[in-house]
């Protein structure tokens, strides 16, 4: 007999969620499954909270690993850096609807002995750096928008929770007024995009002009030979 693996493990109880939810997923019936006693299991992956944990972790780490991949595509074809955005929200999509449920023990609370501790969402920030902050924080360089202190996080955090949204929906079963997630989501991300663009120039706007009023002895607030009033 061929050496169980911890994948192996991982595999066989995602199965079983997929099968019969939350309330299919015991050790017991996961060394059934597998065709091996509890003691197996265990030690590959450790109790059931564990169990859930690297179900969760493996998750966060192939979203992370495609995110990645889409990136290193696109700047080997060298699209620029809104079209990355684009394809890692579709990326997403993409992630959920391969897999739900793993999309919900990633996001939700699927089993009742997952507890999303400090170390849970420690893992999920780094995943978030990794699949949304980084191609935002391109985007503005390469556009050369004004980014203000921890512009990249919140811009990232719209995008994320925008397709996040979406995605959930989708999977719920309701269709999207346009009958296409993908499209949904690209239009999205495009008009957050577009949006804070916009936002950058008037802030660059506003600067050169009051640049140039200081320049030609001009003020941009009261006189500063009247006494403030009050």
């Amino acid at each position: 007999m061929t050496a169980i693996t911890r994948d192996d493990v991982l595999d066989g109880a995602a199965a079983l969620l997929a099968e019969g939810g939350a309330a299919a997923l015991s050790m017991r019936r996961l060394a059934e499954r597998l065709g091996c006693s509890y003691q197996v299991v265990y030690s590959r992956v450790g109790d059931k909270q564990a169990l859930l944990r690297a179900l969760h972790d493996r998750g966060f780490d192939r979203l992370s690993d495609a995110a990645i991949r889409t990136r290193t595509a696109a700047r080997d074809a060298g699209v620029g850096a809104a079209a990355v955005v684009v394809a890692t929200a579709l990326g997403y999509l993409e992630h959920a609807v391969d897999d739900p449920v793993r999309f919900e023990v990633m996001f939700g609370a699927p089993v009742e002995e997952f507890v999303r501790d400090e170390e849970v969402r420690a893992r999920e920030r780094e995943a978030f750096a990794t699949c949304w902050v980084e191609p935002v924080r391109a985007w503005f360089e390469e556009r050369q928008v004004t980014r203000p202190r921890g512009g990249a996080t919140a811009l990232a955090w719209q995008l994320w929770t925008a397709t996040h949204g979406i995605t959930t929906i989708h999977l719920a079963g309701h269709p999207s007024p346009a009958g296409d997630p993908r499209r949904e989501i690209a239009d999205v991300v495009t008009l957050l995009l577009r949006s804070r663009e916009d936002a950058g120039d008037r802030s660059t706007a506003t600067a050169t002009g009051r640049t140039a009023a200081a320049v030609d002895g001009g003020t941009t607030g009261p006189d500063p030979g009247t006494p403030a009033a009050g």
